[in-house]
């Protein structure tokens, strides 16, 4: 839902109403544990697992929580769990309808003497399970079913997306953020975007991404676990784990890859690629151009059509070009290869030895005219 697996959906949940020790019960898993690993979150492959990360854990309560509801609310959690403290009972289970949704508050105690029953028991029935063992249970019912919606098709997952996208859409306008349309605008739950920043149809964030304010975004701009800093204007281009700074100008039709840096008022035109490089500040890549594996300095202007070649077929080298450079147009710069700070590269060179600061450099062949060539060759019937 929203580019995010259900099950971070869950966890993001009891993170934010504190819930620190979290264990997932997985089975055999392996890509939902190289996941969780990545969050740093505890795996249980067996009951009796998750038996034991509860005795470790700290608290006398614990939530037992499904994974498929990314409606979840951390009020709807607190609520129960106030209920259950003030009942002081050793199982408040919450209810739909009078029936039971698998979500649980359970007494820590109550919770280690259950799981002593093994591999029989039912995570999902819990509630069931204490019954079975003479606990006290007491239900807790859901006064906003909505947050308990799974999905059991696609044309229900379609559903959990436009339903998560609008409680997003609406915190956001919340707290500042506008938005011009809503047509293909899609917000990931770990999105965060500062006040008086405009959204345009078309644009996606995906995972965690961190925008500023007084920023335009879109349309039609993806950004990916990135960054982009205040009074940036994004128009049109995807972004790829990377770094944009403050009254950066991206697009359109640009694409910055992972491990790239754009510098303050940094300015990307028309049809540039980037990927694993840092632009200076109020560096101009205008269009048409290829920077990778590079080092740009500040204020450095690059002309329509340089390319850093950067691959060799077996290995990548790095380009370095210092502050104030200007690099013309056409200009092939063969790594691993540096121009110096302020120096001048005349259009059409392919540059492959250091360039000192303040020269001037021209590589290319000088033109041969020949006068009447053409018409005659039209006159003899060759052209």
């Amino acid at each position: 839902v929203l580019f995010q697996p259900l099950l971070l959906w869950s966890i993001d949940c009891c993170r934010s109403m504190g819930i620190e020790d979290i264990c997932v019960f997985v089975g055999n898993h392996k890509e939902m544990e190289q996941l969780l690993e990545q969050e740093g979150v505890s795996v249980a492959r067996y009951v009796t697992d998750t038996a034991s990360f509860v005795d470790a854990a700290n608290g006398s309560d614990v939530l037992v929580l499904p994974c498929d509801r990314p409606l979840l609310q951390a009020e709807l959690l607190k609520e129960a769990w106030q209920d259950h403290r003030v009942r002081r009972v050793d199982v408040t289970a919450l209810t739909e309808n009078e029936l039971t949704c698998g979500i649980s508050w359970v007494d820590r105690n109550a919770f280690l003497r259950i799981m002593e029953n093994g591999e029989q028991v039912n995570l999902y029935q819990i509630a069931q399970e204490a019954e079975n063992n003479d606990f006290r249970v007491k239900e807790h019912a859901v006064k906003q079913p909505e947050q308990l919606k799974s999905a059991d098709s696609r044309r229900a997952l379609l559903e959990l997306n436009k339903a998560a996208n609008e409680l997003i859409v609406d915190k956001l306008m919340d707290e500042g953020v506008s938005f011009t349309s809503l047509d293909g605008v899609l917000i990931s739950p770990r999105a965060k975007i500062g006040a008086d920043t405009v959204i345009h149809s078309g644009t996606q964030l995906k995972g965690s991404v961190t925008i500023g304010e007084c920023c335009q975004i879109g349309p039609n701009t993806i950004i990916e676990n990135s960054t982009v800093g205040n009074g940036s204007n994004l128009h049109s281009s995807l972004i790829e784990q990377s770094e944009v700074g403050n009254g950066v100008r991206l697009g359109p039709n640009s694409h910055l890859r992972p491990k790239s840096v754009l510098k303050d008022k940094v300015k990307i035109g028309n049809f540039v690629e980037v990927k694993n490089s840092t632009l200076g500040e109020a560096t101009s890549v205008a269009h048409l151009t290829y920077i990778g594996d590079s080092d740009f300095g500040a204020h450095v202007n690059v002309g329509c059509g340089v390319v850093t070649v950067n691959y060799d077929g077996k290995k990548k080298y790095r380009t370095t070009v210092e502050d104030h450079a200007f690099i013309g147009c056409n200009v092939n710069l063969v790594s691993p290869v540096k121009v110096g700070k302020g120096a001048y590269l005349a259009a059409g060179g392919t540059i492959t030895e250091e360039v000192p600061e303040d020269a001037l450099v021209v590589a290319r062949a000088r033109a041969t005219v020949k006068p009447l060539w053409a018409k005659k060759r039209r006159d003899e019937g060759k052209l």
